[in-house]
């Protein structure tokens, strides 16, 4: 996940030429400044020094309203925001797009990633939930298309970007999990579902069956007891 906090600064401080420019139709050479319409009470096209564009609503010489914001430089560079706009910053519905190629859409308030919204990732992976100071917190489903987990699908409790407290996850080969993470691990009790069909239904800890619990093999075996790494201890 990327972050918003080096553009913050920097997108202050360019706002500068915002409400010094725009209150005049014209700036030096017309090549930065408000280069048409009505930047101050109206719609128009603002054009920073440094080659940003903001290209929509204007209220009180603020970006206020819809408008597409376009990076031209810096770490910004080629990502462009569509969305709502209060108070010279991001806050409503809109669309993120990275130079990456990633994508989201969703809610952002005061230029953070919050609320509901839907991140999709360059390699086709995407997540659709609950978006806390620009992090997946709260519920969410991850769906995975390349990699080790492809055709894996997580629902459930999100902190920090990373899969914490309770959730779901399945594979379409017919592995499933359903119980407690940490950091991206199961960890905790659970119930796991392996493709051949063998259960396990206990503790694990990063993992591995960790603590007491039951494995049942496909043929219908059952063992129960302590376990540590994977192994049964007695």
């Amino acid at each position: 996940m990327k972050t918003f906090n080096t553009f913050f600064k920097s997108f202050h401080l360019v706002l500068f030429f915002v409400l010094f420019c725009n209150v005049h139709t014209v700036c030096p050479a017309q090549k930065f400044g408000c280069v048409s319409g009505d930047c101050k009470n109206g719609v128009g096209v603002f054009s920073y020094p440094n080659g940003d564009k903001y290209e929509g609503e204007f209220s009180n010489n603020k970006l206020q309203g819809k408008g597409i914001f376009t990076f031209a430089s810096g770490k910004w560079q080629g990502c462009r925001y569509n969305g709502e706009w209060a108070n010279n910053m991001m806050n409503g519905n809109g669309i993120f797009e990275y130079a990456s190629g990633d994508r989201y859409e969703g809610q952002f308030i005061n230029n953070k990633l919050q609320g509901t919204g839907k991140y999709f990732y360059a390699n086709g992976d995407s997540y659709y939930g609950e978006w806390s100071e620009n992090q997946c917190n709260g519920i969410g489903t991850f769906i995975y298309a390349e990699g080790e987990y492809k055709g894996c699908t997580y629902q459930g409790e999100w902190k920090n970007s990373k899969m914490n407290g309770e959730g779901t996850f399945t594979c379409e080969n017919g592995k499933t999990y359903k119980g407690h993470l940490k950091n991206n691990t199961k960890d905790g009790k659970g119930f796991l579902i392996m493709p051949d069909g063998s259960q396990y239904d206990g503790m694990f800890r990063q993992n591995k069956f960790h603590g007491q619990g039951c494995f049942t093999y496909a043929s219908g075996k059952k063992v129960c007891g302590n376990w540590k790494d994977n192994k049964l201890m007695d």
